[in-house]
């Protein structure tokens, strides 16, 4: 019975015991004993930055090449920022305003205009909010909210080069690299749309089902996507434009997804002070975990570096940012999956195991057939 002890321990391997989550907390420098106003993160994994959209103070910089950040300065922008997004081949860091432009930071360590606005886009809406960066074609995308419109903007020129009209409120942009196309989330339609890059015009809108999404994420290499709604998460295949609702997290923000680590992370502030980030994965794409963090943040980012998810923390002071490590859970379908073959065989396994110890077993096993000849030579030797 070795075997079915292996297979057991093999289908439990996926079940584990969630160790004590460890939070360190950096506050920004001086503490601010009023609560926080963020929006967006992201970190330059590079250069072990992160970068925080604070709209009190412009865009706060921390330090994170060692497990405990440190924060390193803030940088004054001529209006308040919403999304971010970076280009890493670039070195450049984009922040959306609430004046409708998007500013554009130096980020290399090596320049010398490092931490630095070098620039500041108009994009003609009232307001830029989220955005997303292609380094295939070196093209930030931003949202135009109210306005209904994103704005396309040539990386290298740092100049607006075409806008698309969607026609209705609009938050998330993302380009996904595997077909090309750009989605951007609508709550007010209650739909994702697919914007064909070439032509510029709306290839399909999918509706939601009542979701009114905000946050959006794309996973390349699966083609799929995760969406944040008002009272779940739907896990959206790209290929198909169909999906699947997750109920385990509800009213999230900003969705970021980092291949490393192969997860998404939502950041939900909640109707409270308290704030989840929630952990999903896989192939199709699973809950793995939430984390309250009682930070209350609405973005949350993955420090590939340290194995560390940072989130902005609102709480009076201790404005800043909160970390923690990936916590275990349950596993994802695609594990449990993987091991549906495995099941499948263990009835077989099981029987033939059974049959093999009876006939090792010397009580139960059954007593030879012998030939009529062999039978009266026993008679005769217990005889004599």
């Amino acid at each position: 019975m070795f075997l079915v002890a292996l297979l057991l321990v093999a289908a439990c391997t996926g079940f584990r015991t969630a160790a004590p989550l460890q939070f360190t907390t950096t506050p920004i420098t001086p503490a601010s004993t009023s609560p926080g106003n963020f929006d967006d993160v992201e970190i330059d994994q590079a250069n072990h930055r992160l970068y925080a959209a604070d709209r009190d103070r412009g865009i706060d910089v921390f330090d994170i090449s060692n497990p405990i950040a440190k924060f390193v300065q803030s940088i004054t922008l001529p209006s308040e920022p919403n999304g971010l997004a970076i280009a890493p081949d670039l070195g450049r860091l984009y922040a959306g305003t609430a004046d409708g432009s998007v500013q554009v930071l130096d980020i290399n360590p090596a320049s010398p205009t490092a931490g630095k606005l070098l620039a500041a886009v108009q994009t003609g809406g009232k307001e830029a909010d989220l955005l997303d960066y292609s380094a295939s074609r070196h093209e930030l995308y931003a949202s135009n909210g109210a306005d209904g419109t994103v704005a396309i903007i040539d990386a290298n020129k740092s100049a607006v080069t075409s806008k698309v009209k969607v026609g209705f409120a609009l938050e998330q942009p993302r380009f996904n690299s595997a077909d090309g196309m750009l989605y951007v989330t609508s709550p007010d339609a209650d739909a994702l749309f697919q914007i064909d890059l070439t032509t510029l015009k709306i290839k399909k809108r999918s509706t939601l089902g009542g979701c009114q999404p905000t946050g959006l994420a794309i996973d390349p290499r699966s083609n799929q996507a995760l969406i944040a709604c008002t009272y779940s998460t739907v896990a959206w295949d790209l290929r198909s434009a169909s999906g699947q609702n997750l109920t385990q997290a509800a009213g999230g923000d900003v969705i970021s997804y980092d291949a490393r680590a192969d997860r998404f992370f939502v950041a939900s502030p909640g109707k409270t002070s308290k704030g989840t980030v929630a952990i999903f994965g896989g192939n199709p794409i699973a809950f793995i975990s939430s984390v309250v963090t009682g930070a209350g943040a609405n973005a949350a980012a993955y420090d590939e570096t340290n194995g560390l998810i940072y989130t902005t923390d609102f709480r009076p002071n201790r404005v800043g940012v909160v970390a923690f490590g990936i916590p275990d859970g349950a596993p994802t379908i695609s594990s449990l999956l993987s091991l549906a073959p495995l099941a499948a065989l263990l009835p077989v396994i099981v029987v033939v195991l059974f049959i093999v110890g009876r006939q090792a077993d010397p009580i139960k096993r059954p007593e030879p057939i012998l030939t009529l000849a062999e039978a009266k030579r026993a008679r005769a030797n217990r005889q004599s």
